[in-house]
């Protein structure tokens, strides 16, 4: 799988490339959790907020299962199909497209408004993307509803207080870094919503079977070329007219932050990234 996305990177120049650097970053912690989803063997997956599509394509290949992933973004979709197929080419699993195995589909919809009928899907997962809605209770009440009674539910998402850099990163990365959080909570969103996740399924009609932490950790010295920084880099390069234009930064400060993560090689240091896994059953 991770080559097919390498694959696909190598040709992908578009600004939204970090996601599948994300997705390379994440996906150890994200396989781990396939077993617990409770997805049953055949059964039906609505992965929201897809983007490339890597939970739905995994997920399909690992169960014999089908999949449906949906974006509001139709570029990203459009590079979904080119990941899917990438990995049917090589054969790996049900979804490489053999007789009778289950299979990958993506469609363009709201995640407020999916455009299924009620109880469609044995399950449905939604990974790094509450963060970003004023409301992200709306998205699991419309996932609930999609979903048949006793249907499982897996949300995966980022909660900052669990992040620690140990010693703290050089001044300008570190202004750049809080900007970006706030940059964020502008737009309306919320990098702390993992430790909420658990009592938004409560309220939108989930029971909570497990509240998981997926930890990433590591020590060793960072350089310029590791995909965790060219994640950054490209993640902030994208965000950095408007931190200015909100008044967060000025242009000479998040020229600093870019220039630390692009030329400067870093001495060790230890990085702890928690993000929040929660899976639930669909009350009848």
């Amino acid at each position: 799988m991770d080559q097919a996305y390498r694959a696909l990177l190598a040709r992908h120049d578009g600004e939204d490339r970090w996601l599948l650097l994300q997705t390379l970053l994440t996906g150890p912690p994200r396989r781990a959790l396939y077993g617990m989803i409770g997805m049953p063997p055949g059964g039906r997956l609505l992965d929201v907020g897809t983007g490339f599509g890597p939970l739905a394509v995994e997920l399909a290949g690992a169960t014999g299962g089908t999949a449906v992933g949906v974006d509001v973004d139709v570029d990203r979709l459009r590079q979904a199909v080119a990941l899917r197929d990438l990995v049917r080419a090589s054969g790996w699993g049900p979804a490489g497209a053999r007789a009778g195995a289950g299979g990958t589909s993506f469609a363009a919809g709201d995640a407020t408004a999916l455009p299924f009928p009620d109880g469609t899907f044995d399950a449905a997962t939604i990974r790094f993307v509450l963060q970003y809605f004023p409301e992200p209770g709306a998205t699991l009440a419309e996932m609930a509803r999609v979903l048949r009674p006793g249907g499982a539910i897996c949300v995966i998402d980022v909660e900052d207080g669990m992040s620690i850099v140990h010693p703290e990163p050089p001044a300008p990365l570190a202004r750049l870094r809080a900007a970006f959080a706030e940059l964020q909570r502008a737009r309306g969103g919320d990098r702390n919503v993992g430790r909420k996740v658990p009592g938004l399924l409560d309220q939108a009609g989930f029971t909570v079977t497990a509240v998981l932490v997926m930890p990433q950790a590591a020590y060793g010295p960072s350089s310029p070329s590791d995909v965790d920084r060219t994640f950054l880099f490209d993640r902030f390069s994208l965000a950095a007219d408007e931190m200015v234009a909100r008044g967060l930064l000025t242009e000479a400060d998040v020229r600093a932050g870019l220039r630390v993560l692009s030329d400067d090689e870093l001495p060790p240091r230890t990085t702890i990234e928690g993000h929040v896994a929660v899976i639930g059953r669909r009350r009848p």
